[in-house]
């Protein structure tokens, strides 16, 4: 189980390209949260939301534990 919360994953194409950011919005064990930017992944398309999220959190625990 994980100690970080997922509140919420956007999936956005800020400069109207190719290229897919991920935005995710992760609650943090004392209650704050902070904004996540995880790298895209090269299948993102092929996802589906419920891999989305389990990669951005995953990216976030590994980038942080």
């Amino acid at each position: 189980m994980s100690r970080y919360k997922l509140n919420s994953l956007n999936l956005a194409n800020l400069h109207a390209g190719d290229h897919w950011n991920l935005i995710a919005d992760i609650q943090l064990p004392a209650g704050t949260s902070t904004t996540y930017y995880p790298a895209t992944p090269k299948n993102v398309d092929q996802m589906t939301i419920a891999e989305l999220k389990a990669y951005a959190l995953a990216e976030f625990e590994r980038a942080n534990d």
